[in-house]
């Protein structure tokens, strides 16, 4: 996967956490990732690009309406998740795998221009660093601490001063 350009939804007319979007040559295949496990959080990680779920096993299978995703592990052990849930960056962050960051992602580069049909996606942070340098006027990847658990995430921001930090 290369990151080809990015933007930033700044988020100004709702109180989200601005969001970083990305346009790549290619979204690697969830078969081209190798998962580790940990604490109930599934991840797998390819050339920057990541992917996750959170999954406990039986009783724990209601997400995706049930779907199955077979995943490959680091071992080469072949996984099945029965309904998985969707998670987020931060909950990955709190593990030893990561840090990633949350993104929009498409291969479309009319999609920065329209400023829709992306599809969710996460980077690892080298890779949204990388996207963060290409993005328009200047702006850094901070990051924060957000939720009751205080999940370590990194969102944009404009540097007002004018100067990268």
């Amino acid at each position: 996967m290369r990151i080809l350009d990015a933007g930033v939804d700044w988020m100004e007319d709702v109180a989200n956490d601005p969001r970083l979007q990305v346009i790549v040559d290619e979204i690697p295949s969830r078969d081209d990732l190798q998962f580790q496990h940990e604490d109930q959080i599934w991840c797998g990680i390819n050339d920057g690009y990541a992917s996750y779920y959170a999954w406990s096993g039986d009783g724990n299978d209601g997400g995706f309406s049930g779907r199955c995703y077979e995943i490959t592990m680091r071992s080469g052990e072949t996984v099945t998740l029965k309904g998985p849930w969707s998670s987020r960056a931060g909950c990955v962050n709190q593990r030893s795998f990561g840090p990633v960051l949350d993104v929009r992602i498409s291969t479309d580069p009319s999609a920065l221009e329209r400023g829709y049909t992306f599809r969710t996606g996460a980077l690892t942070l080298g890779a949204a660093k990388q996207a963060i340098d290409l993005v328009d006027g200047v702006c850094h990847l901070e990051r924060r601490l957000k939720y009751s658990n205080d999940e370590p995430v990194w969102v944009p921001v404009r540097d007002e001063r004018g100067d990268e930090v």
